[in-house]
Protein backbone atom coordinates (compact mmCIF):
# COMPACT_ATOMS: atom_id res chain seq x y z
CA UNK A 1 0.00 0.00 0.00
CA UNK A 2 1.38 3.64 -1.03
CA UNK A 3 2.03 6.01 1.29
CA UNK A 4 -0.34 8.81 -0.28
CA UNK A 5 -3.31 5.52 -0.73
CA UNK A 6 -6.34 6.92 1.76
CA UNK A 7 -6.63 4.52 4.62
CA UNK A 8 -10.12 4.15 6.27
CA UNK A 9 -10.18 2.36 9.18
CA UNK A 10 -13.10 2.06 11.82
CA UNK A 11 -13.09 1.98 15.54
CA UNK A 12 -15.35 -0.30 17.24
CA UNK A 13 -15.98 1.19 21.22
CA UNK A 14 -17.25 -0.84 23.46
CA UNK A 15 -20.69 -0.41 25.23
CA UNK A 16 -18.75 0.68 28.50
CA UNK A 17 -16.49 3.17 26.48
CA UNK A 18 -19.68 4.55 24.92
CA UNK A 19 -21.75 5.11 27.75
CA UNK A 20 -19.12 6.81 29.40
CA UNK A 21 -19.29 9.33 26.10
CA UNK A 22 -22.62 9.86 26.53
CA UNK A 23 -22.68 10.97 29.65
CA UNK A 24 -21.60 14.38 28.87
CA UNK A 25 -25.04 14.79 26.78
CA UNK A 26 -26.82 12.87 29.15
CA UNK A 27 -29.33 15.70 29.70
CA UNK A 28 -29.39 17.07 25.95
CA UNK A 29 -32.79 14.79 24.47
CA UNK A 30 -31.50 16.09 21.37
CA UNK A 31 -28.08 14.61 20.84
CA UNK A 32 -29.16 11.29 22.50
CA UNK A 33 -32.10 11.16 20.11
CA UNK A 34 -29.28 11.93 17.05
CA UNK A 35 -26.96 9.02 18.68
CA UNK A 36 -29.45 6.42 18.01
CA UNK A 37 -29.35 7.04 14.67
CA UNK A 38 -25.63 7.07 14.46
CA UNK A 39 -25.07 3.28 14.41
CA UNK A 40 -25.79 0.00 15.65
CA UNK A 41 -23.44 0.39 18.66
CA UNK A 42 -24.45 3.87 19.93
CA UNK A 43 -28.54 2.83 19.43
CA UNK A 44 -28.42 0.22 21.71
CA UNK A 45 -26.56 1.78 24.73
CA UNK A 46 -28.75 4.89 24.17
CA UNK A 47 -32.03 3.42 23.86
CA UNK A 48 -31.33 1.82 27.52
CA UNK A 49 -30.40 4.89 28.35
CA UNK A 50 -33.76 6.66 27.01
CA UNK A 51 -35.86 4.01 28.54
CA UNK A 52 -34.37 4.12 31.81
CA UNK A 53 -37.75 6.48 32.18
CA UNK A 54 -39.04 7.68 29.01
CA UNK A 55 -41.27 9.65 31.02
CA UNK A 56 -38.97 12.30 32.26
CA UNK A 57 -38.28 13.33 28.63
CA UNK A 58 -41.61 14.71 27.80
CA UNK A 59 -42.82 16.42 31.00
CA UNK A 60 -47.02 16.80 30.22
CA UNK A 61 -47.54 15.91 26.33
CA UNK A 62 -50.04 13.55 26.54
CA UNK A 63 -49.83 12.44 22.81
CA UNK A 64 -46.55 11.49 23.67
CA UNK A 65 -47.62 9.81 26.95
CA UNK A 66 -49.89 8.01 24.54
CA UNK A 67 -46.93 6.68 22.19
CA UNK A 68 -45.04 5.26 25.19
CA UNK A 69 -47.42 3.33 26.57
CA UNK A 70 -48.60 1.82 22.80
CA UNK A 71 -44.79 0.67 23.07
CA UNK A 72 -44.89 -1.02 25.93
CA UNK A 73 -48.72 -2.63 24.93
CA UNK A 74 -46.97 -3.82 21.54
CA UNK A 75 -44.72 -5.96 23.86
CA UNK A 76 -47.49 -8.08 25.60
CA UNK A 77 -48.78 -11.36 24.24
CA UNK A 78 -51.26 -11.48 21.02
CA UNK A 79 -53.41 -13.09 23.44
CA UNK A 80 -53.17 -10.20 26.11
CA UNK A 81 -53.28 -7.60 23.30
CA UNK A 82 -56.40 -9.17 21.83
CA UNK A 83 -58.51 -8.49 25.32
CA UNK A 84 -58.18 -4.99 25.03
CA UNK A 85 -58.01 -4.07 21.08
CA UNK A 86 -61.47 -5.72 21.51
CA UNK A 87 -62.55 -1.99 22.94
CA UNK A 88 -60.51 -0.29 19.37
CA UNK A 89 -61.21 0.21 15.73
CA UNK A 90 -57.89 -1.07 15.52
CA UNK A 91 -56.59 -4.86 15.95
CA UNK A 92 -53.49 -6.56 17.17
CA UNK A 93 -51.07 -6.49 13.83
CA UNK A 94 -51.47 -2.84 14.79
CA UNK A 95 -49.23 -3.23 17.80
CA UNK A 96 -46.16 -5.91 16.21
CA UNK A 97 -44.56 -6.78 19.10
CA UNK A 98 -40.79 -4.54 19.11
CA UNK A 99 -37.79 -6.54 18.56
CA UNK A 100 -36.82 -4.62 21.77
CA UNK A 101 -37.89 -5.81 24.99
CA UNK A 102 -38.26 -1.75 26.18
CA UNK A 103 -40.28 -2.86 29.41
CA UNK A 104 -36.99 -5.02 30.82
CA UNK A 105 -34.47 -1.59 30.35
CA UNK A 106 -36.75 0.22 33.07
CA UNK A 107 -34.97 1.50 36.36
CA UNK A 108 -37.09 4.04 37.24
CA UNK A 109 -41.05 2.92 37.54
CA UNK A 110 -43.39 5.71 38.58
CA UNK A 111 -46.91 4.36 38.84
CA UNK A 112 -49.00 7.57 38.24
CA UNK A 113 -46.97 8.09 34.97
CA UNK A 114 -48.06 4.52 34.00
CA UNK A 115 -51.49 5.45 34.90
CA UNK A 116 -51.71 8.74 33.46
CA UNK A 117 -49.71 7.53 29.70
CA UNK A 118 -52.18 4.20 30.14
CA UNK A 119 -55.20 6.41 30.02
CA UNK A 120 -53.70 8.58 27.38
CA UNK A 121 -53.14 6.18 24.94
CA UNK A 122 -56.86 4.33 25.62
CA UNK A 123 -58.53 7.68 25.29
CA UNK A 124 -56.73 7.86 21.82
CA UNK A 125 -58.12 4.35 20.28
CA UNK A 126 -61.20 3.83 22.02
CA UNK A 127 -63.46 3.30 19.36
CA UNK A 128 -66.29 4.20 21.24
CA UNK A 129 -67.64 7.61 22.34
CA UNK A 130 -64.86 8.04 25.31
CA UNK A 131 -66.40 8.39 29.02
CA UNK A 132 -64.54 7.88 32.28
CA UNK A 133 -66.58 4.34 33.05
CA UNK A 134 -65.77 3.38 30.03
CA UNK A 135 -62.49 4.26 30.27
CA UNK A 136 -61.86 2.59 33.11
CA UNK A 137 -63.51 -0.52 32.80
CA UNK A 138 -60.33 -1.17 29.91
CA UNK A 139 -57.87 -0.04 32.64
CA UNK A 140 -59.50 -2.86 35.02
CA UNK A 141 -58.61 -5.42 32.08
CA UNK A 142 -55.18 -3.96 31.80
CA UNK A 143 -53.76 -3.48 35.08
CA UNK A 144 -52.67 -6.90 35.77
CA UNK A 145 -50.65 -7.31 31.79
CA UNK A 146 -48.95 -4.50 33.84
CA UNK A 147 -48.02 -6.32 36.63
CA UNK A 148 -46.98 -9.15 34.54
CA UNK A 149 -45.21 -6.40 31.80
CA UNK A 150 -43.10 -4.54 34.42
CA UNK A 151 -42.77 -6.96 37.28
CA UNK A 152 -41.06 -10.02 36.69
CA UNK A 153 -37.35 -11.52 37.21
CA UNK A 154 -35.56 -9.25 34.75
CA UNK A 155 -37.02 -6.33 36.55
CA UNK A 156 -33.77 -3.99 37.45
CA UNK A 157 -35.74 -0.93 39.20
CA UNK A 158 -33.74 1.52 41.01
CA UNK A 159 -36.37 3.84 42.22
CA UNK A 160 -40.23 3.11 42.60
CA UNK A 161 -42.18 5.93 42.93
CA UNK A 162 -45.78 4.64 44.03
CA UNK A 163 -48.36 7.63 44.27
CA UNK A 164 -51.76 6.76 44.66
CA UNK A 165 -54.38 9.14 44.26
CA UNK A 166 -58.54 9.00 43.86
CA UNK A 167 -58.24 7.46 40.42
CA UNK A 168 -61.07 4.77 39.80
CA UNK A 169 -58.95 1.34 39.03
CA UNK A 170 -55.59 2.21 39.86
CA UNK A 171 -53.08 -0.49 40.08
CA UNK A 172 -52.92 -2.48 43.45
CA UNK A 173 -49.50 -3.52 44.28
CA UNK A 174 -50.57 -5.05 47.43
CA UNK A 175 -52.32 -8.29 45.28
CA UNK A 176 -48.49 -8.45 43.24
CA UNK A 177 -47.11 -11.75 44.07
CA UNK A 178 -44.55 -11.72 47.11
CA UNK A 179 -42.06 -13.29 45.72
CA UNK A 180 -41.68 -11.03 42.67
CA UNK A 181 -42.02 -8.05 44.63
CA UNK A 182 -39.49 -9.21 46.84
CA UNK A 183 -36.86 -9.50 43.82
CA UNK A 184 -37.55 -6.43 42.66
CA UNK A 185 -38.18 -4.31 46.00
CA UNK A 186 -34.30 -5.51 46.95
CA UNK A 187 -32.63 -3.83 43.85
CA UNK A 188 -34.35 -0.51 44.90
CA UNK A 189 -32.27 2.25 45.89
CA UNK A 190 -34.85 5.11 46.18
CA UNK A 191 -38.34 4.52 47.76
CA UNK A 192 -41.47 7.03 47.08
CA UNK A 193 -44.84 6.82 48.43
CA UNK A 194 -47.33 9.60 48.18
CA UNK A 195 -50.96 9.55 48.10
CA UNK A 196 -53.81 12.49 47.86
CA UNK A 197 -57.58 12.46 47.51
CA UNK A 198 -60.16 15.17 46.45
CA UNK A 199 -63.31 15.03 48.74
CA UNK A 200 -66.02 13.75 46.41
CA UNK A 201 -64.83 10.26 46.44
CA UNK A 202 -65.57 7.52 49.05
CA UNK A 203 -62.55 8.53 51.04
CA UNK A 204 -62.95 5.26 53.29
CA UNK A 205 -62.32 2.92 50.60
CA UNK A 206 -59.12 5.08 49.14
CA UNK A 207 -57.71 5.05 53.06
CA UNK A 208 -58.16 1.37 52.90
CA UNK A 209 -56.81 0.84 49.36
CA UNK A 210 -53.90 3.40 50.39
CA UNK A 211 -53.35 1.32 53.74
CA UNK A 212 -53.46 -2.02 52.23
CA UNK A 213 -50.54 -0.71 49.50
CA UNK A 214 -48.42 0.66 51.87
CA UNK A 215 -48.21 -2.18 54.20
CA UNK A 216 -47.25 -4.52 51.62
CA UNK A 217 -44.79 -2.49 50.17
CA UNK A 218 -43.16 -1.01 53.22
CA UNK A 219 -42.98 -4.69 55.12
CA UNK A 220 -41.32 -6.28 52.04
CA UNK A 221 -38.44 -3.10 51.94
CA UNK A 222 -37.74 -3.42 55.42
CA UNK A 223 -37.40 -7.50 55.12
CA UNK A 224 -35.63 -7.50 52.09
CA UNK A 225 -34.05 -3.76 51.73
CA UNK A 226 -33.34 -2.44 54.97
CA UNK A 227 -30.10 -0.69 53.58
CA UNK A 228 -32.28 1.51 50.80
CA UNK A 229 -30.79 5.18 50.77
CA UNK A 230 -33.09 7.06 49.83
CA UNK A 231 -37.29 7.55 50.77
CA UNK A 232 -39.58 10.35 50.60
CA UNK A 233 -43.60 10.44 51.63
CA UNK A 234 -45.64 12.82 49.78
CA UNK A 235 -49.13 13.31 51.65
CA UNK A 236 -50.68 16.31 53.42
CA UNK A 237 -52.15 16.27 56.78
CA UNK A 238 -54.03 19.72 56.37
CA UNK A 239 -57.49 18.14 54.81
CA UNK A 240 -57.78 15.86 58.02
CA UNK A 241 -57.85 18.87 59.99
CA UNK A 242 -61.43 19.88 58.23
CA UNK A 243 -64.31 18.88 60.64
CA UNK A 244 -65.82 16.67 57.73
CA UNK A 245 -63.09 14.30 57.65
CA UNK A 246 -62.43 14.16 61.94
CA UNK A 247 -64.24 10.67 61.95
CA UNK A 248 -61.69 9.18 59.03
CA UNK A 249 -58.89 10.15 61.83
CA UNK A 250 -58.36 6.66 63.19
CA UNK A 251 -57.54 5.37 59.90
CA UNK A 252 -55.16 8.05 58.63
CA UNK A 253 -53.35 7.46 62.02
CA UNK A 254 -53.01 3.94 61.46
CA UNK A 255 -51.72 5.11 57.84
CA UNK A 256 -49.89 7.66 59.24
CA UNK A 257 -48.02 4.71 62.07
CA UNK A 258 -47.35 2.36 59.11
CA UNK A 259 -45.13 5.04 57.71
CA UNK A 260 -43.40 5.94 61.01
CA UNK A 261 -42.73 2.05 61.84
CA UNK A 262 -41.42 1.86 58.18
CA UNK A 263 -38.91 4.56 58.70
CA UNK A 264 -37.49 3.69 62.14
CA UNK A 265 -37.12 0.03 60.81
CA UNK A 266 -34.59 1.30 58.05
CA UNK A 267 -30.68 1.05 59.25
CA UNK A 268 -28.88 2.85 56.76
CA UNK A 269 -31.36 5.86 55.55
CA UNK A 270 -29.30 8.79 53.97
CA UNK A 271 -32.06 10.76 52.52
CA UNK A 272 -35.72 11.75 53.58
CA UNK A 273 -38.31 13.99 52.41
CA UNK A 274 -41.92 13.70 54.44
CA UNK A 275 -44.18 16.07 55.99
CA UNK A 276 -42.95 16.73 59.85
CA UNK A 277 -45.17 13.71 61.07
CA UNK A 278 -42.50 11.21 62.81
CA UNK A 279 -44.95 9.33 65.90
CA UNK A 280 -41.85 8.48 67.79
CA UNK A 281 -39.17 10.76 67.25
CA UNK A 282 -36.79 9.67 69.72
CA UNK A 283 -36.64 6.12 67.95
CA UNK A 284 -36.29 7.94 64.58
CA UNK A 285 -33.05 10.12 66.14
CA UNK A 286 -31.96 6.88 68.07
CA UNK A 287 -31.51 4.90 64.55
CA UNK A 288 -30.81 7.69 62.12
CA UNK A 289 -28.83 9.79 63.86
CA UNK A 290 -25.41 8.87 62.17
CA UNK A 291 -26.89 7.63 58.75
CA UNK A 292 -28.86 10.87 57.60
CA UNK A 293 -27.43 13.53 55.94
CA UNK A 294 -29.92 15.26 53.84
CA UNK A 295 -33.37 16.38 55.51
CA UNK A 296 -36.69 17.95 53.43
CA UNK A 297 -39.62 18.40 55.99
CA UNK A 298 -42.27 20.39 54.85
CA UNK A 299 -46.01 20.94 56.87
CA UNK A 300 -43.89 21.70 60.14
CA UNK A 301 -46.38 22.01 63.07
CA UNK A 302 -44.12 20.43 65.72
CA UNK A 303 -40.94 22.24 66.81
CA UNK A 304 -40.28 19.71 69.29
CA UNK A 305 -39.97 16.97 66.94
CA UNK A 306 -37.69 19.04 64.83
CA UNK A 307 -35.32 20.13 67.26
CA UNK A 308 -34.86 16.44 68.61
CA UNK A 309 -34.45 15.62 65.10
CA UNK A 310 -31.58 18.51 64.58
CA UNK A 311 -29.91 17.87 67.62
CA UNK A 312 -29.42 14.47 67.22
CA UNK A 313 -28.77 14.06 63.23
CA UNK A 314 -25.02 16.27 63.73
CA UNK A 315 -24.05 14.23 60.03
CA UNK A 316 -26.89 16.77 58.36
CA UNK A 317 -25.06 18.02 54.87
CA UNK A 318 -28.13 19.45 53.75
CA UNK A 319 -31.17 20.65 55.20
CA UNK A 320 -34.73 22.00 53.67
CA UNK A 321 -37.45 23.28 56.10
CA UNK A 322 -39.80 24.03 53.46
CA UNK A 323 -43.29 24.89 54.86
CA UNK A 324 -44.43 25.61 58.64
CA UNK A 325 -47.67 26.28 60.31
CA UNK A 326 -48.23 27.53 63.80
CA UNK A 327 -50.41 29.51 65.90
CA UNK A 328 -51.52 30.59 69.63
CA UNK A 329 -51.21 26.99 70.54
CA UNK A 330 -47.77 26.24 69.16
CA UNK A 331 -45.38 24.69 71.76
CA UNK A 332 -42.21 26.95 71.20
CA UNK A 333 -40.53 25.86 74.46
CA UNK A 334 -37.92 24.16 72.33
CA UNK A 335 -36.68 26.97 70.47
CA UNK A 336 -34.91 28.60 73.37
CA UNK A 337 -32.90 25.43 74.74
CA UNK A 338 -29.38 24.99 74.89
CA UNK A 339 -27.79 23.39 71.46
CA UNK A 340 -26.69 20.32 71.98
CA UNK A 341 -24.66 19.80 68.41
CA UNK A 342 -22.77 20.92 65.79
CA UNK A 343 -23.85 20.72 61.84
CA UNK A 344 -19.99 20.41 61.43
CA UNK A 345 -20.79 19.53 57.99
CA UNK A 346 -23.77 21.36 57.11
CA UNK A 347 -23.48 22.69 53.43
CA UNK A 348 -26.92 23.61 52.30
CA UNK A 349 -29.51 24.77 54.09
CA UNK A 350 -33.11 25.88 52.68
CA UNK A 351 -36.00 27.50 54.85
CA UNK A 352 -39.07 29.20 53.75
CA UNK A 353 -39.65 31.71 57.12
CA UNK A 354 -43.08 32.82 57.27
CA UNK A 355 -43.42 33.15 60.99
CA UNK A 356 -41.50 34.58 63.61
CA UNK A 357 -40.62 31.31 66.02
CA UNK A 358 -39.45 30.19 62.57
CA UNK A 359 -36.95 33.04 62.65
CA UNK A 360 -35.44 31.51 65.99
CA UNK A 361 -35.54 28.23 64.26
CA UNK A 362 -33.30 29.59 61.72
CA UNK A 363 -30.64 31.46 63.61
CA UNK A 364 -30.43 28.07 65.77
CA UNK A 365 -29.66 26.45 63.17
CA UNK A 366 -26.98 28.66 61.55
CA UNK A 367 -24.91 28.96 64.79
CA UNK A 368 -24.80 24.85 65.06
CA UNK A 369 -23.39 25.10 61.69
CA UNK A 370 -19.57 25.36 61.41
CA UNK A 371 -19.13 28.14 58.56
CA UNK A 372 -19.21 25.70 55.76
CA UNK A 373 -22.19 26.62 54.24
CA UNK A 374 -22.17 26.98 50.75
CA UNK A 375 -25.70 27.36 50.06
CA UNK A 376 -27.83 29.40 51.64
CA UNK A 377 -32.06 30.21 50.49
CA UNK A 378 -33.37 32.56 52.85
CA UNK A 379 -37.01 32.67 51.99
CA UNK A 380 -38.27 34.96 54.73
CA UNK A 381 -42.09 36.43 54.39
CA UNK A 382 -41.71 38.48 57.27
CA UNK A 383 -41.07 41.55 58.20
CA UNK A 384 -39.80 42.41 62.17
CA UNK A 385 -37.68 44.76 63.84
CA UNK A 386 -35.68 41.64 65.27
CA UNK A 387 -35.37 40.80 61.53
CA UNK A 388 -31.79 42.94 61.28
CA UNK A 389 -30.64 41.44 64.73
CA UNK A 390 -30.55 38.10 63.41
CA UNK A 391 -28.78 38.99 59.78
CA UNK A 392 -26.42 40.65 61.85
CA UNK A 393 -25.76 37.31 64.45
CA UNK A 394 -25.52 34.82 61.52
CA UNK A 395 -22.90 36.71 59.91
CA UNK A 396 -19.68 35.13 61.22
CA UNK A 397 -21.47 31.32 60.24
CA UNK A 398 -21.92 32.18 56.43
CA UNK A 399 -18.84 33.67 55.22
CA UNK A 400 -17.80 30.79 52.82
CA UNK A 401 -21.24 31.04 51.03
CA UNK A 402 -21.25 30.70 47.05
CA UNK A 403 -24.89 30.32 46.86
CA UNK A 404 -27.39 32.93 48.25
CA UNK A 405 -31.31 33.35 47.81
CA UNK A 406 -32.39 36.35 49.84
CA UNK A 407 -35.90 38.55 50.14
CA UNK A 408 -34.92 42.46 50.44
CA UNK A 409 -37.30 44.57 52.35
CA UNK A 410 -36.78 48.10 53.01
CA UNK A 411 -36.72 48.10 56.44
CA UNK A 412 -33.75 45.64 56.42
CA UNK A 413 -31.97 46.84 52.97
CA UNK A 414 -28.89 48.11 54.85
CA UNK A 415 -28.32 44.93 57.04
CA UNK A 416 -28.48 43.04 53.80
CA UNK A 417 -26.02 45.07 52.09
CA UNK A 418 -23.56 44.65 54.84
CA UNK A 419 -24.51 41.35 55.08
CA UNK A 420 -23.79 40.90 51.32
CA UNK A 421 -20.35 42.95 51.74
CA UNK A 422 -18.93 39.93 53.56
CA UNK A 423 -19.68 37.33 51.32
CA UNK A 424 -16.04 37.21 49.29
CA UNK A 425 -16.95 34.05 47.91
CA UNK A 426 -20.43 34.44 46.45
CA UNK A 427 -20.84 33.14 42.75
CA UNK A 428 -24.83 32.98 42.71
CA UNK A 429 -27.21 35.46 44.15
CA UNK A 430 -31.06 34.98 43.37
CA UNK A 431 -31.95 38.50 44.36
CA UNK A 432 -35.56 38.96 45.49
CA UNK A 433 -36.49 42.62 46.77
CA UNK A 434 -39.43 44.76 47.90
CA UNK A 435 -39.17 47.15 44.81
CA UNK A 436 -41.84 49.06 45.42
CA UNK A 437 -40.52 50.75 48.60
CA UNK A 438 -36.56 50.58 47.41
CA UNK A 439 -34.97 53.90 46.43
CA UNK A 440 -32.31 54.25 44.02
CA UNK A 441 -29.69 55.51 45.97
CA UNK A 442 -30.54 52.33 47.88
CA UNK A 443 -30.24 50.26 44.75
CA UNK A 444 -27.05 51.85 44.29
CA UNK A 445 -25.85 50.73 47.27
CA UNK A 446 -26.83 47.33 46.71
CA UNK A 447 -25.16 46.69 43.60
CA UNK A 448 -21.79 48.19 45.45
CA UNK A 449 -22.05 44.99 47.69
CA UNK A 450 -21.64 42.60 45.37
CA UNK A 451 -18.66 40.76 45.57
CA UNK A 452 -16.28 40.59 42.61
CA UNK A 453 -16.94 36.49 42.84
CA UNK A 454 -20.58 36.92 41.95
CA UNK A 455 -20.90 35.19 38.42
CA UNK A 456 -25.21 34.49 37.98
CA UNK A 457 -27.27 37.16 38.87
CA UNK A 458 -31.24 36.29 39.17
CA UNK A 459 -33.91 38.67 39.66
CA UNK A 460 -37.07 37.71 41.17
CA UNK A 461 -40.62 39.05 40.59
CA UNK A 462 -40.22 42.65 39.33
CA UNK A 463 -42.80 45.00 39.03
CA UNK A 464 -42.55 48.58 39.89
CA UNK A 465 -43.65 51.70 37.94
CA UNK A 466 -39.78 52.59 38.30
CA UNK A 467 -38.55 49.20 36.84
CA UNK A 468 -36.24 50.87 34.20
CA UNK A 469 -34.54 53.35 36.52
CA UNK A 470 -34.05 50.73 39.09
CA UNK A 471 -32.16 47.94 36.89
CA UNK A 472 -30.43 51.21 35.41
CA UNK A 473 -29.43 51.85 38.47
CA UNK A 474 -28.71 48.43 39.85
CA UNK A 475 -26.19 47.46 36.53
CA UNK A 476 -24.50 50.87 36.64
CA UNK A 477 -23.10 50.52 39.80
CA UNK A 478 -22.08 47.31 39.63
CA UNK A 479 -18.56 45.95 40.05
CA UNK A 480 -18.66 42.27 39.29
CA UNK A 481 -18.24 41.35 35.92
CA UNK A 482 -21.36 38.40 35.72
CA UNK A 483 -21.51 35.92 32.87
CA UNK A 484 -24.95 35.07 33.30
CA UNK A 485 -28.39 37.58 34.68
CA UNK A 486 -32.07 36.57 34.98
CA UNK A 487 -35.16 38.65 35.27
CA UNK A 488 -38.24 37.28 36.06
CA UNK A 489 -41.04 40.03 35.09
CA UNK A 490 -44.40 40.77 36.58
CA UNK A 491 -44.98 42.62 33.34
CA UNK A 492 -42.68 42.46 30.20
CA UNK A 493 -39.32 43.03 28.83
CA UNK A 494 -38.65 45.81 26.60
CA UNK A 495 -36.60 47.51 24.66
CA UNK A 496 -35.15 49.82 27.24
CA UNK A 497 -34.66 46.30 30.01
CA UNK A 498 -33.04 44.83 26.72
CA UNK A 499 -31.05 47.89 26.13
CA UNK A 500 -29.72 48.23 30.00
CA UNK A 501 -28.48 44.61 29.51
CA UNK A 502 -26.46 44.97 26.40
CA UNK A 503 -25.06 48.42 28.04
CA UNK A 504 -23.81 46.62 30.94
CA UNK A 505 -22.21 43.87 28.42
CA UNK A 506 -20.58 46.22 26.09
CA UNK A 507 -18.90 48.09 29.40
CA UNK A 508 -18.13 44.51 31.42
CA UNK A 509 -17.23 42.55 28.09
CA UNK A 510 -18.02 39.31 30.36
CA UNK A 511 -22.09 38.17 30.18
CA UNK A 512 -22.60 34.88 28.23
CA UNK A 513 -25.89 34.71 28.70
CA UNK A 514 -28.80 36.88 29.67
CA UNK A 515 -32.38 34.38 30.64
CA UNK A 516 -35.82 36.32 30.96
CA UNK A 517 -39.46 35.32 32.33
CA UNK A 518 -42.41 36.97 31.81
CA UNK A 519 -45.26 36.23 34.17
CA UNK A 520 -48.06 38.45 33.48
CA UNK A 521 -51.18 37.36 35.32
CA UNK A 522 -53.89 38.72 33.17
CA UNK A 523 -52.60 39.82 29.74
CA UNK A 524 -53.21 38.53 25.80
CA UNK A 525 -50.72 40.61 24.48
CA UNK A 526 -46.95 39.99 24.30
CA UNK A 527 -45.33 43.04 22.96
CA UNK A 528 -42.62 42.53 20.89
CA UNK A 529 -38.70 43.93 21.21
CA UNK A 530 -37.62 45.41 18.48
CA UNK A 531 -35.63 43.73 15.81
CA UNK A 532 -32.85 45.68 15.69
CA UNK A 533 -32.36 45.55 19.16
CA UNK A 534 -32.52 41.93 19.72
CA UNK A 535 -30.15 41.09 16.66
CA UNK A 536 -27.90 43.44 18.48
CA UNK A 537 -28.19 41.69 21.85
CA UNK A 538 -27.70 38.29 20.25
CA UNK A 539 -24.21 39.15 18.91
CA UNK A 540 -23.45 39.69 22.56
CA UNK A 541 -24.56 37.08 24.52
CA UNK A 542 -27.14 34.25 24.19
CA UNK A 543 -30.91 34.63 25.03
CA UNK A 544 -32.60 32.06 26.56
CA UNK A 545 -36.54 33.24 26.88
CA UNK A 546 -37.75 29.85 28.64
CA UNK A 547 -35.30 29.52 31.55
CA UNK A 548 -35.58 26.58 34.93
CA UNK A 549 -38.17 28.47 37.12
CA UNK A 550 -36.33 31.38 38.75
CA UNK A 551 -37.15 30.19 42.63
CA UNK A 552 -35.77 26.44 41.92
CA UNK A 553 -33.41 25.47 44.84
CA UNK A 554 -29.35 25.87 44.74
CA UNK A 555 -30.13 21.67 45.85
CA UNK A 556 -30.02 19.16 43.50
CA UNK A 557 -33.11 16.40 43.84
CA UNK A 558 -32.90 13.21 45.13
CA UNK A 559 -36.03 12.16 43.81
Amino acid sequence: MSRNQDITSTVNLTADCIYEIIQYVIHDIKTLYSCVVLNQDYCQVVVRILWRNPFKYIKQDETKKALIFRTYFSCLDDQEKEQITAFFHNSVIDFPKPFINYPSFLQEFEILNIQTSMRSFLYQYHFASTTENRINSVVHILNPFMEKLFFNIQSNFKYLNVDLNDEKNQIDMSSFDDRILGHVLSNINKFTFGFGFRFDIKMKEILKFIQKNATKLTEIISDHNNNINHVRLIFTKKEFKQQKLKKLNPEFNDLLDILSSFIISLDNLKSLEMPCFIRNDKNFVKKHSHSLTHLKLHEIRNFNIIISILDHCSNLETIELVSFYCNKNTDLSELNKPINSKFNNLKNFHITISYFPVLTLFKRIILMSNNDLKTLYYDKYIVHSNANNFTELIWPFCTNITHLFIRIFQNDIYTIISFLESLDHLVLLKLDWDNNYLRIDQIADLAHSFSSSLQILEILEIDSSMIIEMLGALFRNMQCQLKEIGICMDSFINDDILEIIIAYARCKNSLIVFRYLNTPPYCYYYPQLSKHILEEARSLFTIDDNPEPFKRSFIEPIF
